[in-house]
C-alpha cells in the first residue's frame, strides 16, 4: 500500500469518534474499518487501527507503522512525553555475548517534539538534575548537559489537534546497539541490513496506558566468531526481534524514598546540582511500587491500592500451583509492614495480555535449553516508582532440578509424592524461584549472607541442603526453606512502611534497620559476592550454612554417597541410558559452589556495610588464621586423588550418546570420546578448586595481611601447602590414583605458570609462584624420569627460560560444563522492563 492508503489513514485521524478506542479496551484490534469502508476507498481496508496510549495504523501488506498524537503545544512544540522502554524479544541465545532475549537495552523518559517541521523523540538526560524552584537553576543544569535525539521523523499529515507521523523508521533500527555488541565481543564486523529488516506490524499492540511495536532486525556479516557461528542457521545473518514500548508517566502522586547502603534495594542514582555545599550531589532512590494506606495514621490498614501479581493461566497444574504459593509468601512481609490485604497472587484473567503495563505478571516462558529466569521491571527512572513487574520463568528449570535429585538418589520415588520425590523437592524450589523474582520486581536486591544467618532470605541463591545419613542414605527432609525469611520482611518494611504524617521517616527506617542488624542480619550484595577473589566469607551464591568449611565437607560426604551409588536407576524407565552423562555431571560438581564459598575464607575480610554517624560498621577485619588453615584444608582435600576418582559403578553406567543425539553442552567432554574419561572429569575440579586458591586478587590479600600480622596465613604458606599437597603422593600410591595425581600436578604448574606470567599483581606474588614451579624441578618429579615427569620439568624449565612477554602455556584442564548463574542484581542504567537479572534459571552445579 503506497500514498492512498496514507491519505485514508490521515483522514480516518481527522474524522471525530475514530481517533482512538474506549480506554478500558486492551489489546482488541480494532473492528472499525467498516466506518472507513464507508467515506474512504477501497484500498484502506486493509489498514488496521490501534486505539489506546498512541493511536497504532498498520499496514501488514507494506510493513509500515503510523502513530496518530496530538498535536504539538504551539508554543514549545512538545507532543508529550513518555516512558521509552526497549528490549530485545528474541536474541542470540549465546551466555558470552550476551544478547539475551528480554534484555533491556535502556529505559528513559522521552520527550516527543516538533522541530524544524519534523517530529523528534528526545531522550532527557536525567543523571544530571537540579532539584530546585529557581527555574534558572534548573536550566542551567538541564543545558550544561547533552541529550540524545533518538529519532527524527516527518510529520505526515497535521489537523487542529492531531497530526500523523510514519514511525516504521523509528521501530527499524538498531536501538540497542546490537552491532556494536556483536564487534565487541569479537564476532565479526555486522552491520543492520535494512532490507532484511522489518517492521513486525502483527506484533504491535497499544492499551490504555502503554503501547509496543516491533521490527525483526537483520544484520549482516562476515567472519563470524565463533557463538554465531554455534547459534544461528546461517552466521552471515543473524536476525534478532527488538521490541519498543512507550509508557504513560505516572503522576505527581508518587513520593520517593531515600535508597541506603544497609538495605538490599535497588535504586535510581543521579547528580543533583541544586544540593547544599555541605551536602552530597549524589542523590539515589530506591525502586518500589506506589503503596498508600487508606488510614495514614493507623498501625495497620487497608491499601488504597493493593500490589496485585497475575500467573499466566499457561503455566500448567502443579507449576501454577506452585507458582502462586510461593509468589504469596510476599503476604507475610506486607502485614509486617502495617498493611492488611495490600499484596495478592491471582491468576491472570481471560484476555488479558502480559504486556499490558496495568499488570504485575508471572509469566511461564517455554525454551530449547534451560536458561535464566528474570523478575523484571517498568519503572520511572526520575522517582523509581515502579508501574509494572514482569516476572519470566523458564520451563525446563524445574524438569532440570528433578534431574538433579534423581541423579543424586536415583528414581525410585520419582511421582510417588513422598517428601524425598525428586518432583515434590523440584516444586519446592520452584516456590523459592517465583518468590525470588517477585522480590526482584518488588524493588529488592540479591541477598548473598542470607543463607549464613539459617536462609533469612529468598533473595539469596538456594542451594539444596541434602545430608548424608550414618546409614549411606541421603536426607532431602530441608532440601528447600518455605516461606520468606526475616531479612525480606526487613526489606518490605524499610521499603514499603507508611508512618504518621508527624514522624521523621529518616529516623523511622534507622530504626528499622539498627533492629534489622541488631537481630544478627547481615546484607552482602552482588558486588560482595560474585567475584571469584571476592573477600568476605558469608558473602557466596549456592551455599549452605554459617560454617562454610563443615558446608563443604557435609557437601563432600553427600557427593560421595551419591557416587557410591551412581548407576542406571539414576534416570527414569526407558530413558535412553546415555542421559546418564547429564545427570553425572550435578552429582559429580555437586560440590562446586561450596568449594568457592570455602574459598573466600582464605584471606577473607569480615565486614558490613554502614553510613556515618548513625551506627558503627564493622572494621574490615581479617578472618581468624585458624578459620582460614581450616579452610585451606578442606579445599585441599577436594583435589585428593581419591576424591577425584569416578567409581567403576559410574564408569560402567556412562554410556555413549545415543544414535542420531545432538550432544549436550553440559556434560564433561573428554578424550576417551564416546566414552567417560574420568581423568578430564577430574583436571575439571582440580582446576576449579586451583584457580580459586591463585585467584590474584586473593594471593595479594594474603600477602597483605601477612605483611600487617605475621600469624597470619600468608602468600608462601599458601602455596607451599597447596604445591606439597599436589606434588606429594603417599608411598605406594596405586597407579589408578596416581595417574589422578599427574593430572592435577599440570593443572597446578600451569596455574602458577599463569600467576608468575600475570602483570596485574605485584612482584611478590609473581616471585612466589615462580618459587614454586621452581619446586617442580627440584622435587622428586624433576628427577624423574618417566614421560609424565619429565613433561612437566621441561615446562618449568620452559618458563624460566622464556621472554618476557611469552603467552602462558595452554591448560590442560577441561573446561567446567555451565552451570554457575550470569548477570547481576542490577544492570546500569535506569530501571525498565527486563532491568533486574535475578535468580539465573540455571541449577547449581
Amino acid at each position: 500500500m503506497t500514498r492512498p492508503t496514507l491519505t485514508a489513514v490521515a483522514l480516518l485521524l481527522l474524522l471525530p469518534g475514530c481517533a482512538s478506542q474506549s480506554p478500558t479496551e486492551s489489546a482488541e484490534r480494532s473492528e472499525d474499518v467498516p466506518v472507513m469502508r464507508a467515506v474512504m476507498f477501497e484500498a484502506a481496508a486493509d489498514l488496521e487501527h490501534l486505539g489506546g496510549l498512541v493511536d497504532l495504523y498498520l499496514d501488514h501488506e507494506n510493513g509500515k507503522v503510523w502513530m496518530g498524537l496530538p498535536a504539538p503545544d504551539p508554543e514549545t512544540g512538545v507532543v508529550g512525553e513518555y516512558l521509552y522502554v526497549r528490549a530485545l524479544r528474541a536474541g542470540l541465545g549465546s551466555n558470552p555475548v550476551g544478547l539475551d532475549r528480554g534484555q533491556l537495552g535502556g529505559t528513559s523518559v522521552v520527550t516527543i517534539r516538533e522541530l524544524g517541521g519534523r517530529l523528534v523523540i528526545e531522550e532527557q538526560n536525567l543523571s544530571f538534575r537540579a532539584e530546585s524552584e529557581n527555574l534558572a537553576e534548573r536550566e542551567a543544569v538541564r543545558e550544561a548537559f547533552a541529550t540524545s535525539i533518538v529519532w527524527a521523523g516527518e510529520i505526515e499529515e497535521r489537523s487542529a489537534d492531531r497530526i500523523l507521523v510514519d514511525a516504521t523508521s523509528f521501530v527499524v533500527r538498531d536501538a540497542t546497539g546490537i552491532a556494536n555488541r556483536l564487534r565487541g565481543a569479537g564476532q565479526g564486523s555486522f552491520s543492520l541490513d535494512r532490507r532484511r529488516s522489518l517492521a513486525d506490524t502483527r506484533a504491535a499492540l497499544s492499551f490504555p496506558e502503554n503501547t509496543v511495536m516491533e521490527a525483526v532486525l537483520t544484520f549482516s556479516g562476515s567472519q563470524p566468531g565463533r557463538e554465531v557461528r554455534a547459534t544461528t542457521p546461517d552466521p552471515t545473518s543473524v536476525t534478532l526481534a527488538i521490541r519498543h514500548t512507550l509508557v504513560r508517566l505516572p503522576d505527581d502522586g508518587y513520593t520517593p524514598r531515600a535508597w541506603d547502603p544497609r538495605m538490599a534495594s535497588f535504586s535510581e542514582r543521579y547528580a543533583d546540582y541544586a544540593a547544599p555545599l555541605d551536602g552530597p550531589i549524589t542523590k539515589r532512590w530506591i525502586a518500589r511500587h506506589r503503596l498508600e494506606k487508606t488510614d495514614p495514621e493507623a498501625e495497620v490498614s487497608t491499601a488504597v491500592e493493593p500490589i496485585v501479581y497475575y500467573v499466566d493461566r499457561g503455566a500448567p497444574e502443579p507449576v501454577r500451583t506452585a507458582l502462586i504459593e510461593g509468589a504469596r509468601w510476599w503476604g507475610d512481609a506486607f502485614r509486617a509492614a502495617g498493611f492488611v490485604d495490600a499484596y495478592r497472587v491471582e491468576e491472570l484473567p481471560e484476555g488479558i495480555h502480559p504486556l499490558d503495563v496495568r499488570y504485575n505478571v508471572i509469566q511461564w516462558v517455554h525454551r530449547a535449553t534451560r536458561g535464566w529466569s528474570y523478575g523484571a521491571s517498568v519503572a520511572d527512572p526520575r522517582t523509581g516508582e515502579i508501574i509494572k513487574g514482569h516476572v519470566s520463568l523458564g520451563s525446563l528449570r524445574v524438569r532440570q532440578d528433578r534431574r538433579i535429585f534423581e541423579g543424586l538418589a536415583g528414581t525410585a520415588k520419582t511421582g510417588t509424592g513422598d517428601p524425598d520425590d525428586p518432583v515434590e523437592i523440584s516444586l519446592a524450589r520452584l516456590r523459592q524461584l517465583s518468590a525470588h523474582e517477585v522480590g526482584h520486581t518488588l524493588g529488592f536486591a540479591h541477598n548473598f549472607a542470607a543463607s549464613a544467618r539459617d536462609r533469612a532470605s529468598v533473595m539469596d541463591y538456594p542451594a539444596p541442603l541434602v545430608r548424608a545419613r550414618a546409614d549411606g542414605s541421603l536426607d532431602f527432609s530441608e532440601a528447600y526453606d518455605t516461606g520468606i525469611g526475616e531479612w525480606d520482611v526487613f526489606c518490605v518494611r524499610f521499603a514499603y512502611a507508611q508512618f504518621p504524617a508527624d514522624a521523621d521517616e529518616t529516623a523511622e527506617l534507622d530504626a528499622i534497620i539498627r533492629e534489622a542488624y541488631g537481630s544478627g542480619q547481615l546484607y552482602m550484595s552482588d558486588a560482595d559476592a560474585r567475584p571469584a577473589g571476592s573477600a568476605h566469607p558469608h558473602a557466596a551464591l549456592w551455599d549452605n550454612g554459617a560454617d562454610p568449611v563443615a558446608a563443604l565437607r557435609e557437601a563432600m560426604r553427600v557427593r560421595s554417597v551419591a557416587l557410591a551409588g551412581f548407576g542406571r536407576d539414576r534416570i527414569p524407565e526407558r530413558a535412553p541410558l546415555a542421559e546418564l552423562n547429564d545427570t553425572f555431571v550435578p552429582v559429580y560438581l555437586h560440590h562446586r559452589y561450596q568449594v568457592e564459598a570455602a574459598a573466600k575464607v582464605i584471606a577473607g575480610v569480615e565486614y558490613t556495610h554502614g553510613i556515618r554517624a548513625v551506627d558503627e560498621p564493622l572494621s574490615p577485619t581479617p578472618v581468624d588464621a585458624d578459620r582460614q588453615r581450616a579452610a585451606l584444608g578442606a579445599l585441599l582435600e577436594t583435589i585428593e586423588p581419591a576424591a577425584l576418582d569416578t567409581p567403576d559403578a559410574a564408569i560402567a553406567a556412562l554410556n555413549p550418546d545415543t544414535v542420531g543425539a545432538s550432544r549436550a553442552r553440559e556434560v564433561l567432554r573428554g578424550n576417551t570420546r564416546p566414552l567417560h574419561d574420568p581423568l578430564r572429569a577430574a583436571s575439571v575440579v582440580s582446576d576449579l578448586v586451583i584457580s580459586l586458591i591463585l585467584d590474584p586478587v586473593r594471593l595479594s590479600r594474603l600477602h597483605e595481611q601477612r605483611r600487617i600480622d605475621g600469624r597470619q596465613l600468608g602468600l608462601e604458606e599458601t602455596l607451599d601447602r597447596l604445591t606439597t599437597a599436589v606434588i606429594e603422593g603417599p608411598p605406594g600410591e596405586p597407579a589408578r590414583l596416581a595417574q589422578i595425581r599427574h593430572v592435577t600436578q599440570a593443572v597446578l604448574l600451569e596455574r602458577l605458570i599463569e600467576t608468575a606470567q600475570d602483570a596485574s599483581v605485584s612482584l611478590s606474588v609473581r616471585a612466589a609462584a615462580d618459587t614454586q614451579i621452581e619446586r617442580f624441578r627440584q622435587s622428586g618429579i624433576g628427577q624423574d624420569t618417566t614421560p609424565h615427569a619429565q613433561g612437566l620439568a621441561k615446562l618449568a624449565a620452559r618458563h624460566q627460560m622464556r621472554p618476557f612477554d611469552d603467552p602462558p602455556p595452554t591448560r590442560s584442564a577441561a573446561p567446567a560444563p555451565p552451570g554457575s548463574p550470569i548477570g547481576s542484581g542490577r544492570r546500569t542504567g535506569s530501571l525498565g522492563i527486563y532491568d533486574f537479572l535475578g535468580s539465573c534459571s540455571m541449577p547449581p552445579f
